[in-house]
């Protein structure tokens, strides 16, 4: 079983990670964590969520062979496509 550590509750609701966790979990400044309520028990969650780039690459290589050969997209036409893949590449919700 791990260890437990003791963690406190600033006035503003803050909590530290301690430290030794954060290294293990590699939770950096900027981390985002999922945070949901089990019973009476709060638990936490890394996210991994992939940098930007990487997905707008991917998107803008879609967007470049569905066009090849033709008339360059229009701003809005790029837009409507970064809504259309974000909405696919979103997970779906639990209901």
């Amino acid at each position: 079983m791990e260890e437990t550590e003791i963690a406190q509750v600033g006035t503003k609701g803050q909590v530290v990670i301690p430290l030794q966790m954060r290294k293990e979990l590699g939770i950096k400044p900027k981390s985002r964590l999922a945070v949901y309520k089990r019973g009476d028990k709060l638990v936490m969650a890394k996210l991994e969520i992939p940098p930007l780039d990487e997905e707008l690459k991917g998107l803008f290589e879609e967007i470049d062979e569905r066009y090849k050969g033709k008339r360059r997209p229009t701003e809005r036409e790029i837009l409507s496509e970064i809504q259309a893949y974000r909405k696919e590449k979103r997970p779906a919700k639990d209901t």
